[in-house]
């Protein structure tokens, strides 16, 4: 197939990938993902509270049962002019969205992708049901991940200068690279984890002291807002108002919810290792991953045996699709599930076998940070996921696939997620299923 022809599918990729986000947009009623009730139950309200009394407002924030810090409301409520109207402050979340995939690819762009590669690749995320659930319905997720995407453009610009000497230019990315990875997080707490990952790296592998000291120093800067929370609610959280922090989040969950972190990451990221079949062959492919897969497959299926997994069998809200497909299936024993989630805790282990400094930080903090909820739903790891290794910020050599085969590795997520999206469709429309058991 020549070069034009082949960037001319690309286009219509590309394209196609667009026109499947406009008309979801338009349907999304149908979507499957819990932001329509939190969106009619309390995001648009608290938004308009919000612009009647800010500091009543920040001051009881717990009175809005939200578990996430407040500038989410603030940005939407003050800088966000769409959205004195229902329909208008959604068609402003839809366009973030539209930002967000934008900005990835400007990300890929850094890694010298090619300008179509990188717009092919990034449109993934345009077909993600729980991603595109969170921006047509504006919760807090959409606005965390615009921000999040944009820390990484900048963490990707500073990291190819970690072994150069310091110029002015920096201080203007090192404060970008703070500014937005703070947002997140005052956006969604979970995104603190790339925060401390920043520090981090940065401390590890930067030889410019001043970069450091200005990083640092800005982040320093940048926690004074959460320390004015903390100040006037007596602790991290409005707890006067609402125990909804100690209700539903203890790190006694983080261990309950290994299994569930680690099938979401094969969920996401199988698609990768089709190429790498291909590279090492059958057999060296099956002797790389072979004995993790053992190791921790009679660990999970020994704790099964003792009943310490039983709770997965009776987890109605959360724990992925996986796992709710086991429910489907009358998997009794949630075979399937542990299987993946032996699976990913194998694409795991090589990923940080291959870069322990890097990745061993990067999944701790990640396992540590979204462990915590009682309830760990798939949308909360998505598009972390494919964000985390497309970017490279998860280090692995594994990334080349994308570079080598951006169309194949594209297609192949585009039908993946298509049938997905139909598959999730059919049964939130078809099949009764009690106690909210898909609420995934």
């Amino acid at each position: 197939m020549s070069l034009i022809k082949k960037n001319k599918i690309k286009f219509f990729l590309i394209t196609l990938s667009i026109i499947f986000y406009t008309i979801t947009f338009y349907y999304r009623d149908l979507v499957m993902s819990g932001s329509q009730v939190d969106f009619k139950i309390f995001v648009f309200n608290n938004i308009q509270l919000f612009k009647v009394n800010l500091f009543d407002s920040i001051k009881n924030y717990g009175i809005l049962k939200d578990a996430n810090y407040p500038l989410f409301y603030i940005f939407h409520a003050y800088l966000n002019p769409f959205s004195y109207s229902e329909n208008s402050y959604l068609l402003s979340t839809f366009t973030i969205g539209f930002f967000t995939f934008f900005i990835f690819s400007l990300c890929l762009k850094k890694l010298d992708f090619n300008f179509i590669d990188s717009l092919l690749l990034s449109s993934i995320i345009l077909f993600l049901p729980f991603f595109t659930g969170r921006a047509f319905w504006g919760t807090s997720a959409n606005l965390g991940w615009f921000f999040l995407s944009i820390s990484f453009l900048f963490f990707l610009i500073l990291k190819k200068k970690i072994f150069l000497d310091f110029n002015k230019s920096d201080l203007i990315n090192i404060f970008f690279l703070c500014f937005f990875s703070a947002a997140a997080l005052y956006v969604r707490v979970s995104l603190i984890f790339f925060a401390a990952f920043i520090v981090y790296f940065f401390c590890v592998y930067d030889r410019s002291f001043e970069r450091k000291k200005y990083l640092l120093f800005f982040f320093t800067l940048f926690s004074m807002p959460g320390l004015y929370l903390i100040f006037i609610w007596g602790g991290i959280y409005d707890h006067a108002n609402s125990d909804i922090i100690y209700l539903h989040h203890s790190y006694k969950n983080i261990l309950k919810n290994v299994p569930i972190i680690l099938s979401l990451f094969f969920f996401y990221l199988w698609p990768i290792f089709i190429f790498e079949i291909k590279d090492l062959g059958t057999k060296k492919f099956i002797n790389k991953y072979l004995k993790s897969f053992i190791f921790i497959s009679v660990v999970f299926f020994a704790l099964s045996f003792t009943e310490y997994l039983s709770y997965l069998s009776t987890n109605n809200y959360g724990g992925g699709a996986i796992l709710k497909f086991g429910y489907l299936i009358k998997d009794k024993y949630n075979i399937l599930f542990l299987c993946t989630s032996s699976l990913g805790f194998s694409i795991i282990y090589n990923f940080v076998k291959e870069n322990l400094k890097i990745n061993s930080f990067l999944f701790f903090s990640i396992f540590v940070i979204y462990g915590f909820p009682q309830h760990l739903f798939q949308d909360y790891l998505e598009p972390l996921i494919i964000f985390l290794f497309f970017t490279g910020i998860l280090s692995s050599s594994l990334i080349r696939h994308l570079k080598e085969n951006p169309f194949f590795v594209s297609s192949i997520y585009y039908a993946y997620f298509f049938l997905f999206n139909i598959a999730s469709l059919y049964i939130k429309n078809n099949l009764s299923l009690v106690n909210n058991s898909w609420a995934w």
